[in-house]
């Protein structure tokens, strides 16, 4: 498992790779290098991709761009799993807001006893890719979103590869450890 962590502004999260994942560069202004080290806006932490399977991406926004008040929020605090969706699909999709036949799939899970939002959707004029599913938790001050993209030929290739990748993503609590 990959280990990642930003500085002290979240915990550390980890995700499960395959071998031949590499990481990809970030440009700055997805990264939000231009505004570090608080930025008020979706950034992208880090990208792993593989060509011929898809891309995977940790991308963080602030809880107070959600116009959430509370400090330490959990994922309740910011909203339900559709709202959630609503507010964040533009980070997940790369480009556009999804509309109602573009979800397959929305659950609750539990990982290491935090809430997860799980996410399938099939955006066919999306940036990032037609299918795409995500991982959504609350870490500090952010809410922090695993996702994966694929086109179609990286789905029908590689679908139960990044069904894992997503399922694998999860945050370390250092104080259990």
């Amino acid at each position: 498992m990959k280990v990642l962590n930003r500085a002290g502004a979240l915990e550390q999260y980890g995700v499960s790779l395959p071998p031949d994942w590499k990481e990809v560069p970030v440009s700055n202004a997805k990264s939000g290098n231009y505004c570090q080290p608080r930025c008020d806006e979706a950034t992208t932490e880090v990208a792993f991709g593989n060509p011929e399977q898809g891309t995977f991406q940790i991308i963080i926004i602030p809880t107070t761009k959600l116009l959430i008040a509370k400090k330490n929020p959990t994922l309740s605090d910011v909203g339900n799993s559709r709202s959630i969706l609503d507010a964040i699909s533009p980070a997940i999709t790369g480009s556009v807001a999804i509309e109602d036949e573009d979800i397959v799939r929305i659950e609750d899970s539990a990982r290491d006893d935090r809430l997860f939002y799980e996410y399938e959707l099939v955006t066919p004029y999306a940036q990032t890719g037609a299918h795409n599913l995500a991982a959504v938790c609350t870490s500090m001050n952010y809410l922090v979103i695993a996702t994966i993209a694929a086109n179609d030929k990286q789905w029908s290739k590689s679908e139960m590869v990044l069904r894992k990748i997503i399922k694998s993503f999860k945050l370390i609590n250092t104080e259990k450890s």
